[in-house]
């Protein structure tokens, strides 16, 4: 069973935490032994893309997406957890093609501490232009098993439609996040915090936390009044967990987050830290920021040195404030509402977990 590197006030949690990812990696194990045995009706290369979707899938990875829309089944009073657990899989599948596709986007050479999908095959077949369009297809096929996953779940159609309906517009709100970020590196505009903040609430928020609690509340047969309860408290934690992503892209370990620190330094990512520092430091140390923003492989003195102006110019301290006051937010909001006991105690620590963890 798994453990989670966190502080030991969360030891319950983490026992919650680590049945619900194990339940939800013994659940992928058999879609996915499934799935190679339908796929060897095609040709062995089919078969081999779907191991290595599952071992992609099983590599790691917090599982927060199929723990919500199980938590949001469960909040809606929902009591078939055998095809709660079969349907979540549909936002850990859409998940990591999104995560495949976004290492292609930002050329990350990593994901979880091993090669990123387009690194793999690009090594494989000696070639960068084969290595992204295989990851892309190979994304493409993790995208249609997820729809499987949920339009495959033992639930009445009506759910199921209401259930797809929110998981296509959360593809579409993610989608849109991502271009964003993109037009808004692109572009020759001054950035605001607002602008910032709407990534995080498109490319992260919705399908991080609101709509996968909405698809399982929806698959539990709750309506909209409930769903926007639920969208309520969950999009101030989306957005808190970005901002703590943010940081740990700087300030964590590699080896616990994954990917190479400083990578957002390396894609001049525009995100609440750097934004905050440029905004607050004098014009000699800005002009210094800027010139290791888009730096290729920036070294580890490098990194250090964008670490000490962060922190000097209180952007920080900034940061993980905001990041504490949208959590609070959340939980007087969790508080307030009228939930099964166990399910809001472990809503209120996973939003303490969000801004405390380091990976």
């Amino acid at each position: 069973m798994r453990t989670n590197k966190i502080n030991p006030k969360f030891n319950s949690f983490n026992q919650a935490l680590s049945q619900y990812q194990q339940e939800i990696d013994d659940e992928l194990d058999r879609f996915f032994n499934q799935k190679i045995r339908e796929n060897s009706l095609f040709f062995k290369q089919a078969v081999g893309t779907i191991k290595i979707l599952k071992e992609i899938n099983l590599g790691g990875g917090k599982r927060l997406r199929p723990i919500l829309v199980n938590l949001g089944y469960s909040l809606a009073g929902g009591k078939n957890k055998k095809a709660i657990l079969e349907a979540s899989l549909a936002v850990e599948l859409i998940h990591n093609y999104f995560l495949i596709h976004d290492d292609i986007i930002d050329e990350d050479e990593l994901r979880r501490g091993r090669p990123s999908l387009h690194a793999f095959y690009r090594k494989k077949f000696n070639d960068l232009h084969s290595g992204i369009s295989l990851a892309m297809v190979a994304g493409d096929i993790s995208c249609a098993l997820g729809y499987q996953a949920l339009s495959n779940s033992p639930f009445p159609d009506r759910e199921k439609i209401k259930a797809i309906d929110i998981l296509n517009k959360m593809i579409i709100k993610t989608c849109h996040g991502e271009m964003l970020e993109l037009i808004l590196k692109e572009e020759k505009v001054k950035l605001t915090e607002k602008d910032i903040l709407n990534v995080s609430k498109h490319k992260t928020a919705y399908y991080t936390f609101a709509d996968p609690l909405k698809i399982g509340a929806a698959l539990a047969g709750q309506r909209e009044r409930f769903l926007a309860k639920l969208e309520k408290f969950a999009l101030p934690l989306g957005i808190a967990f970005q901002i703590q992503d943010d940081i740990l892209g700087l300030f964590g370990s590699e080896k616990e987050f994954g990917k190479p620190i400083g990578s957002d330094i390396e894609e001049n990512q525009p995100n609440l830290l750097i934004f905050k520092t440029l905004t607050l430091i004098d014009p000699k140390n800005r002009q210094k920021i800027k010139s290791y923003l888009g730096r290729k492989k920036p070294t580890q003195k490098d990194i250090r040195r964008v670490r000490e102006i962060v922190k000097e110019s209180g952007s920080l301290d900034y940061c993980q404030e905001k990041a504490q006051n949208l959590v609070n937010k959340a939980k007087s909001i969790i508080k307030q509402m009228r939930m099964p006991l166990k399910e809001k105690k472990f809503l209120l620590k996973l939003a303490d977990y969000i801004i405390e963890r380091n990976y």
